[in-house]
């Protein structure tokens, strides 16, 4: 059953949402997306960042992930979306497993906006990386979306990652905008603030603090806006 706190969340929005809806005479079906940051790794444990420490979820961030499995079983969602690094694939994982869903890899959820080195120089034709392998327990899991999305992006700086994310922000309108469905989506720190801004039609300074496995709800509203509110679980 769900949690008294959900039932409570989703009953004002679902008013709130009639009324401004009525107010503005709007009759588009607003799309709903369910933001989810990463388990919390090591690397955010210890601020020490290896490419180990990356991949491994601290104890607090295996506890995370179970109670986060739970917690969005609560809910019915049309597309899952995630990042392609380890961390992001693996805090979704068990709740794919668990209840017979997947997952669409997506490059452009990819952390990034996390350097310090701005450049006037990035453009919309971003190289791409390293091909995105799979283990053998998540290839029944997690689908591409095409052949390209096979292939990460290689974003040098503030900027291309700043591209990167614009990119994510235009699939995502142009895919799921004004659908009525629910989306739910898995990245990371920098790249999901700067997202979530974007979205609200702010500039991407990131501004937002993104927590460790908690959900970030965003409801579109008239034309294309999003407006931005927390689930607490």
């Amino acid at each position: 059953m769900p949690s008294k706190s959900i039932i409570i969340f989703s009953l004002f929005c679902s008013v709130l949402f009639a009324v401004e809806a009525f107010g503005q005479g709007n009759t588009d079906r607003g799309l709903e997306i369910y933001f989810v940051r990463h388990a919390e790794t090591e690397s955010n444990r210890t601020h020490a960042h290896t490419r180990d420490s990356n991949r491994i979820f601290s104890t607090e961030g295996k506890k995370q992930v179970a109670a986060l499995t739970e917690t969005l079983s609560q809910f019915r969602f049309d597309h899952i979306l995630v990042s392609p690094k380890y961390r992001a694939l693996n805090t979704i994982y068990p709740y794919l497993k668990k209840y017979g869903r997947t997952a669409e890899i997506w490059p452009e959820l990819e952390e990034c906006c996390w350097q310090k080195r701005r450049s006037a120089a990035s453009s919309f034709t971003l190289p791409r990386g390293e091909h995105i392998e799979l283990e053998a327990r998540m290839k029944p899991y997690f689908t591409f979306r095409d052949d390209d999305s096979r292939y990460m992006y290689n974003t040098r700086d503030y900027g291309d990652g700043i591209v990167q994310t614009v990119k994510a922000v235009d699939l995502i309108r142009k895919k799921y905008g004004q659908s009525g469905k629910r989306i739910l989506l898995v990245g990371h720190y920098h790249a999901g603030a700067r997202m979530i801004e974007m979205l609200q039609g702010l500039e991407p300074e990131g501004r937002i603090q993104l927590s460790n496995a908690k959900i970030i709800y965003l409801k579109e509203m008239r034309k294309g806006k999003f407006r931005v509110f927390s689930v607490d679980q």
